[in-house]
C-alpha cells in the first residue's frame, strides 16, 4: 500500500470511529474528542466526504484512485465494478483525479473520503517516490529517498511543478508501471 493510501486510510478511520489518530489532549471540555462536549469531528485531509453502500465490496476498508478518464486503480483485490459506488459518492462533490479512503462501518455503510491529486506518465524502470521543491526560482529533488540533480527527476512530475507558480513543492508516488499520483502546494 503507497503512504499516502495507507495515511489517508488511518485519518479516514479516525474520524468514523470518533476518534482522531492522534488526539489532542489540550485541556478543553471534553479533551478534544469529539463527540464530547462541542469538539468538532475531524474532516481530514479531503475535499469530499460522503457515505454511501456498496453491497458487493467484499473487504472492510480500501483505498483507490480515480483518473480523469474514469478507471479505478486499486492495490486490493476487489470484484470488478464493486468500487463504482464509492466512487459515484464522491464524484457527486469531486471530479476525477482523486485518491479516495474508505472504511465499512458495522451496518454496511461505507464512509469513503476523496482528495484531489495530479497525475503524471511514467517511465518503466523510475522510481518509486519523488520529492519536489522550487525556492527562489531553484529546483530541489530527492528520488527514493535519496538528492539527486533536480533535472534526473522523472521530467512529468517536473512539469507539474512547473505548472506551479512561484514558491512550490511537490510529492509523488509511483501508481503502476505507466502513472505517477502527486500533490502539489505552494509554500
Amino acid at each position: 500500500m503507497r503512504d499516502s493510501a495507507r495515511r489517508l486510510l488511518l485519518a479516514l478511520a479516525g474520524t468514523v470511529t470518533g476518534h482522531p489518530s492522534s488526539p489532542a489532549v489540550d485541556g478543553a471540555p471534553g479533551f478534544g474528542l469529539p463527540g464530547l462536549t462541542g469538539a468538532e469531528r475531524p474532516r481530514g485531509p479531503w475535499e469530499a466526504i460522503a457515505t454511501t453502500r456498496a453491497p458487493d465490496l467484499p473487504v472492510e476498508r480500501v483505498t483507490f484512485v480515480a483518473l480523469e478518464d474514469g478507471t479505478l486503480v486499486v492495490d486490493d483485490d476487489v470484484p470488478d465494478g464493486s468500487l463504482v459506488p464509492l466512487a459515484e459518492a464522491i464524484e457527486a462533490e469531486l471530479a476525477p483525479p482523486y485518491e479516495a479512503a474508505a472504511v465499512r462501518d458495522t451496518e454496511g455503510v461505507w464512509a469513503v473520503a476523496a482528495h484531489e491529486v495530479l497525475i503524471a506518465a511514467a517511465e518503466p524502470g523510475e522510481a518509486e517516490t519523488v520529492e519536489l521543491a522550487r525556492v527562489g526560482g531553484e529546483r530541489t529533488a530527492k528520488v527514493d529517498g535519496a538528492d539527486v540533480p533536480a533535472l534526473s527527476a522523472p521530467a512529468g512530475l517536473l512539469a507539474l511543478l512547473d505548472g506551479a507558480e512561484g514558491d512550490a513543492a511537490l510529492t509523488a508516488e509511483r501508481l503502476d508501471e505507466a502513472t505517477w499520483v502527486a500533490e502539489r502546494w505552494a509554500l
